[in-house]
């Protein structure tokens, strides 16, 4: 009996903190964290690659909407790239790295290979086009999958032990983020709109400013207000810039100059996506 007795106490059993872990291993990764993670990764690619962009529009004299956006739309390769390198082979993301989450294979809990991490980088942009919808798909899911972990057969869990704190952290950070995320793209959708479009706006309106000092000059050597824009360009000195400063940044179909004795009303649409109005008066 005693010969027994110390055999088992010198046999190896697991720790409390090394079962804990194991544990916290086996369950998925929550859905706060993971919206952490794929910020985290976002900013790393788009923040570089939205200042290039932002300084090679701003060496264009009239970008229009179109050749924005799809400046912009160009960060969508590097972020497939950086997404597809490190969750395969056993990598993972810096952001996935800070939060405790890996990718792995839903089947086999083996790392993923380059096709499926691949299928699954551009999964995110799958999701995202359906209105977010492929997104919400992890809110009720048993094993918090979202559409792009379906299409690569891949699930996020968990990487290592967290502590009662770090998960409330990490929570909150994620619940806080999720709201502001969808306050700024409600805003985007509905509200005064992006950066892009309010820079059309401005060079719009800087426009009808430009057209309505010419109206001063004419009318100190004319006399008198015109609603010719043709004899308005002629004295910009540039006439033909003129007129295709004009139409690149004002919609030609709502552009109207109302001109009495003693003033004059200038208003036209901003070639943005809302057509704002922009306008002068004297």
């Amino acid at each position: 009996m005693q010969e027994q007795r110390i055999q088992n106490i010198m046999e190896d059993t697991p720790s409390v903190s090394t079962a804990s872990a194991a544990e916290e291993e086996a369950k998925p990764a929550g859905i706060a964290e993971r919206f952490i993670a794929l910020l985290i990764d976002w900013s790393i690619i788009s923040i570089p690659y939205q200042l290039l962009a932002a300084y090679c529009i701003n060496r264009m004299q009239y970008p229009t909407l179109e050749m924005i956006y799809g400046i912009l739309a160009g960060v969508i390769v590097p972020f497939i790239l950086y997404e597809t390198l490190f969750s395969c082979g056993g990598r993972s993301t810096l952001g996935k790295k800070l939060v405790g989450i890996r990718v792995e294979n839903a089947e086999t809990g083996l790392p993923l290979g380059f096709v499926r991490a691949f299928v699954r980088a551009v999964g995110y942009f799958v999701s995202a086009l359906l209105l977010m919808c492929g997104f919400l798909l992890a809110f009720i899911d048993t094993r918090r999958r979202a559409l792009h972990d379906y299409l690569a057969g891949s699930i996020v869990m968990q990487a290592r032990y967290k502590s009662w704190g770090e998960k409330m952290l990490l929570t909150l950070t994620g619940v806080v983020l999720m709201f502001i995320f969808v306050f700024y793209s409600y805003s985007q959708l509905f509200g005064a709109g992006s950066m892009a479009q309010q820079r059309l706006i401005n060079r719009a309106q800087q426009h009808v400013d430009d057209i309505a000092y010419l109206e001063e000059v004419h009318r100190m050597q004319f006399g008198y207000y015109t609603n010719d824009l043709l004899r308005l360009s002629i004295l910009s000195g540039d006439p033909v810039q003129f007129q295709r400063d004009t139409q690149a940044v004002l919609d030609n179909r709502n552009f109207r100059i109302g001109v009495s004795k003693d003033g004059f009303k200038i208003s036209a649409h901003a070639k943005d996506a809302r057509k704002t109005l922009v306008y002068y008066s004297r």
